[in-house]
């Protein structure tokens, strides 16, 4: 189709201001692409106002949307999908003297003689806008792909569409080869999937117990296959390249629901790179007991969730597990009586009787106006994805001193520092030490693996590194357990007794089992400080982390490196593990 003539019409039709038709040439000269790509990519108009302008000019039906479920089966599927989608028509029934299709550029001639010339009848047309032809072929070979074999294409009539019928098979090829992505990620625990364009090939990179691992390698060639194919099932625009994009997919792999975050970002490999975090419903939705407490910090932990009001902080990194313990949390306070509302970036799992709110602070919604409104919800339990800024942490300190439990996370190395952050948020030490109950800091570390694990005699640096020594250290781990700490009645696990011998601690080997890594899965270590008289003191007095963390250690606290040598000493971690996570205790 000729630019300008198009350009014309849609001028004709009030679709683009005349004065604007000859720059917008200039720049579709220049980069490439279509005219009508560039008009919506600028918001010069709209893919809707577009095809009613150019069914106006034709004399065509103008559709608005399409129910795929509505296609003729038997008729659709002979149009292979790659041509339908870059031609942007598609076929829905046959009358028996017409060929039906709706197509988003209706002077495409060429198409319509090639779908003419395939099906050895007449066309019907009618126009819609493009993503909504877009999304019908997709949902229609969805459909299709679950109940027969896409590779069993019929036969086309026509000589001149047999390299499009190739085309067809080889994205066939490429969905199945995305499918079998998923599959094979979730299979080997996969937390996260990298698609990543390289200079000659496509790398496959799954995360897998917090480490990226090499999975395949394609030819550069198909990277923009599987680019588009990840974005239609994502939802994302496909026609948008130059822009980062966020999408989510949901999936059921060997019987399990999954949800997948998707984020796409332009590189300067003139390719796009893609992320996918896949989301276990059966991972993420742990109850306290799996969250790998021992007995002592579960039972703080439970005496704290159950308090009426007060805040409760969860700190760590990104990617240290706090969403789930957060989550973990309120399932096991979750009661009918109860009323729980969350504010969350995003929202990654719907709890039952839970009210949940995605904040998005393009529109204005945000942490604070979410928590500023829950507060005329009447709630019991709230729940803040985390505290970024003063005006979070104020109306968090307000919620809790007026009789509400708050919930929350802040991005801080340890317990202490929690308080010295919100303190920098400039809250009053004295709001401060009258509303915080409780600060849980955690990082995530990789399991071994039972089933060939090796073990060996701890070494003298092993011992020193992780505070210990081979004479005293069951005295040493029995004094942490003191009694004045713990809620009163609470039942906890006494240290290993070593009878002054040198413990045995575990290394990874690798098997078959866990895909020779050595490990299988992450648990967390954690450090819960409890704000005691001792630390509240310390608070008002505007102490530091330092200060504030000596004192809660003589008040009995565990350091993520205390719980970390307990996971050692019990064989279910590494040194190697415990020491890269709490580097902020060593120094």
């Amino acid at each position: 189709m000729e630019q300008r003539f198009l350009g014309e019409i849609l001028a004709r039709h009030g679709v683009l201001p005349a004065q604007r038709l000859e720059e917008l040439l200039a720049t579709q000269r220049e980069k490439g692409g279509s005219l009508l790509e560039l008009l919506v990519s600028t918001r010069t108009s709209d893919e809707t106002a577009i095809g009613r302008a150019l069914a106006a000019e034709c004399g065509l039906p103008f559709v608005a949307t399409i129910d795929p479920t509505k296609i003729a089966s038997d008729v659709a599927s002979k149009l292979p999908i790659t041509w339908a989608k870059q031609r942007r028509i598609v076929v829905i029934g046959d009358d028996g003297k017409h060929i039906h299709a709706i197509a988003a550029d209706p002077l495409d001639i060429s198409a319509q003689d090639d779908v003419r010339a395939l099906y050895g009848k007449p066309l019907a047309l009618s126009v819609a806008p493009t993503t909504t032809i877009l999304d019908a072929i997709n949902s229609f070979f969805e459909r299709l792909n679950t109940t027969e074999d896409l590779e069993k294409e019929k036969e086309d009539e026509a000589d001149e569409l047999t390299d499009i019928i190739d085309q067809s098979e080889d994205d066939a090829k490429i969905i199945r080869w995305v499918n079998s992505l998923f599959a094979e990620a979730s299979k080997r625990r996969a937390s996260d999937i990298h698609i990543e364009p390289e200079e000659r090939e496509v790398m496959v990179r799954y995360r897998i117990d917090g480490e990226l691992h090499e999975a395949r390698r394609a030819g550069r060639a198909v990277m923009p296959n599987i680019v588009a194919r990840v974005k239609i099932m994502a939802g994302l625009n496909i026609a948008e390249k130059r822009l980062p994009q966020d999408g989510r997919i949901t999936l059921k792999i060997a019987g399990k629901g999954v949800d997948i975050r998707v984020s796409t970002i332009p590189t300067s490999r003139q390719q796009e790179r893609i992320v996918m975090r896949l989301l276990n419903k059966s991972s993420v939705l742990l109850d306290l007991t799996d969250l790998g407490f021992y007995q002592r910090e579960y039972a703080m932990m439970d005496h704290l969730i159950h308090r009426p009001h007060g805040i409760i902080l969860v700190t760590g990194p990104t990617g240290a597990g706090k969403t789930t313990t957060l989550y973990a949390c309120l399932n096991r306070i979750n009661q009918p009586n109860i009323n729980i509302l969350t504010a969350e970036d995003p929202v990654e799992y719907e709890l039952p009787r839970i009210h949940q709110v995605h904040v998005n602070a393009k529109i204005g919604l945000t942490f604070a106006s979410a928590l500023r409104a829950f507060l005329r919800q009447d709630p019991d339990v709230v729940m803040v994805g985390e505290i970024r800024d003063r005006e979070t942490a104020e109306i968090a300190v307000h919620a809790s001193l007026t009789g509400h439990l708050v919930l929350s996370t802040l991005h801080t190395n340890d317990a202490p520092s929690a308080v010295t952050r919100l303190a920098e948020m400039e809250i009053e030490p004295f709001m401060i030490a009258s509303s915080m109950i409780g600060v849980l800091a955690q990082r995530l570390v990789r399991m071994l693996c039972p089933k060939c694990k090796e073990p060996y005699d701890a070494q003298d640096w092993e011992l020193e590194q992780l505070g210990m020594d081979a004479a005293g250290i069951d005295q040493r781990l029995r004094r942490k357990f003191t009694a004045g700490y713990m809620p009163r009645g609470a039942q906890y696990d006494p240290p290993v007794p070593l009878d002054g011998k040198r413990p045995v601690f575990y290394r990874p080997r690798g098997c078959e089992e866990c895909g020779a890594s050595g490990y299988t899965g992450r648990r967390g270590i954690y450090e819960l400080m409890l704000i005691d008289e001792g630390v509240r003191a310390l608070v008002l007095k505007h102490g530091d982390a330092g200060a504030i963390r000596r004192a809660a250690i003589e008040s009995g606290m565990d350091t993520m490196r205390d719980d970390g040598a307990r996971k050692v000493l019990a064989g279910r971690t590494t040194v190697e593990e415990v020491l890269s996570s709490t580097q902020e205790d060593m120094e």
